[in-house]
């Protein structure tokens, strides 16, 4: 009941596509942990303050386990098998191994990020969705179908090329649906003005995601005006085209362009890959002419049934169906949840937040920057520069950039919140290199200041703050 026909090539280019977003986040996280064992972990929450859970109990013992997950051993680890899973993940045989593969893929998404959840994105959930499906179909899927509905590597199949039933395309396309229709839906919910009155590109435009080259751009209210609705119309329309057959072309070629766009103006690093690689099963196979399935009477009672249909057992396909169903029903179910509601601290560290809320605000804050000034005896002094030099230096630095503006904004900087550390943390860097160069280490005091950009009205650089 639940397959997404696709072809053989598309489903294997799909599939190295989530191989490359998977390899691209261990390398993040990787970058990531190198930094936080020299000083990034000045800057970040004390990891024995994280919510795990919300259970005071349960995370005490949690806290245990992430530390030993997110050691250098474990951390290494990973990132050297991650190539392996990766190979056994496109090979593609054996049930049981894929289930291993896919899970352990997941395993490792969450220990990498569980105790740096400031760098995690709402991407890093579609990619670890991705593998929790995989490894789901590979659980509930009869074993001798595994082999023709999820096939591995070869190169007989690849020249071709023939249309597959496949139930874990077919949970990969309903995800990307989810995606696609509830960022439309959170786009309504959380930024009905800018979005519907045609100036969130204008404020996006200014947002710490634009590659610089493009930052600042001016955009006329007209673009930005019809930009917005047909963002809209992409997010809450296009998306049920993958269902039909006859639309499924357009659909891709719509979708797959504003990946592409994304990937040219914004440093949003994964979202296009996996956006595309997503997309790839739902292009239309080509249907070659087969001859009509053979039947036979059966011998209770007379009835005819079809060799395809004699391939999987009514109860190995009931219990497929079901469970396929439900977590198709749950994961729409709580995307609906988080339109209103925050996720649960679990939700989180498992990385299966459905919540896409990606610009969803229509940009009302984008365009703030903080800097951080030092008092010395002598001058005030922008150390900027000094604070985040500790930063692993990724796309994902503006996520904790981000989270710093946002805490400035709603005056969240009681003693040990990330402002707190990012102060006196900028106190310590600085004292340090003073020392080094025989200078005067005296700080007085550490304060911050805030910022707007704005667009500029003509062809140029942004203006300034």
């Amino acid at each position: 009941m639940f397959r997404c026909l696709t072809s053989y090539r598309f489903y294997s280019l799909a599939k190295v596509g989530f191989g490359l977003a998977y390899l691209w986040y261990v390398s993040d996280f990787l970058r990531i942990h190198v930094a936080i064992w020299n000083q990034l972990s000045l800057l970040l929450p004390d990891p024995r303050t994280t919510i795990l859970s919300g259970n005071p109990q349960l995370d005490a013992v949690l806290h245990g386990i992430a530390k030993l997950l997110s050691g250098r051993a474990m951390v290494w680890a990973f990132a050297l098998m991650s190539p392996v899973a990766v190979g056994l993940f496109l090979w593609g045989r054996h049930k049981w191994l894929q289930l291993a593969v896919g899970w352990w893929v997941s395993f490792s998404m969450i220990s990498l990020n569980c105790l740096v959840g400031v760098f995690s994105s709402t991407v890093d959930v579609w990619v670890n969705l991705v593998f929790v499906i995989y490894g789901l179909v590979a659980l509930v899927s009869p074993a001798d179908e595994w082999e023709k509905s999820e096939a591995g590597l070869s190169l007989a199949r690849w020249r071709d090329d023939p249309p597959m039933a496949s139930a874990f395309a077919w949970l990969v396309v309903w995800l990307q649906f989810l995606v696609y229709f509830f960022a439309g839906v959170n786009k309504l919910v959380l930024g009905w003005i800018p979005w519907t009155t045609g100036v969130a590109l204008q404020n996006l435009a200014i947002d710490s995601s634009i590659h610089d080259f493009a930052r600042g751009t001016h955009v006329p209210f007209w673009i930005s005006l019809v930009l917005c609705y047909v963002t809209l119309i992409q997010r809450l329309v296009v998306p049920f085209g993958f269902f039909f057959m006859r639309y499924r072309f357009w659909s891709v070629l719509i979708l797959g362009t504003m990946h592409l766009g994304y990937a040219i103006l914004m440093n949003v690093n994964l979202f296009p890959l996996i956006g595309i690689a997503s997309l790839l099963m739902i292009l239309p196979p080509r249907m070659p002419n087969l001859p009509r399935a053979s039947s036979k009477a059966s011998p209770e009672g007379g009835k005819t049934i079809s060799q395809e249909r004699r391939t999987v057992a009514p109860k190995a396909a009931w219990v497929e169906n079901t469970v396929i169903c439900l977590f198709a029903l749950t994961l729409a179910l709580e995307s609906a949840r988080l339109t209103r509601f925050d996720a649960m601290p679990w939700e989180n560290k498992l990385m299966v937040t459905p919540g896409w809320r990606m610009f969803a605000d229509g940009g009302v804050v984008a365009g703030g920057e903080w800097r951080v000034i030092l008092a010395t005896p002598r001058e005030r002094i922008d150390a900027t520069a000094i604070a985040l030099q500790a930063l692993p230096h990724l796309w994902r630095d503006r996520f904790y950039i981000n989270i710093i503006l946002s805490d400035l904004l709603n005056k969240n900087m009681g003693p040990g919140s990330l402002v707190d550390r990012l102060a006196r943390s900028t106190r310590r860097m600085y004292r340090e290199r003073q020392l080094r160069l025989h200078l005067s280490p005296t700080v007085v005091n550490v304060g911050f200041e805030l910022y707007q950009w704005k667009p500029t009205p003509a062809v140029g650089g942004p203006a300034a703050p």
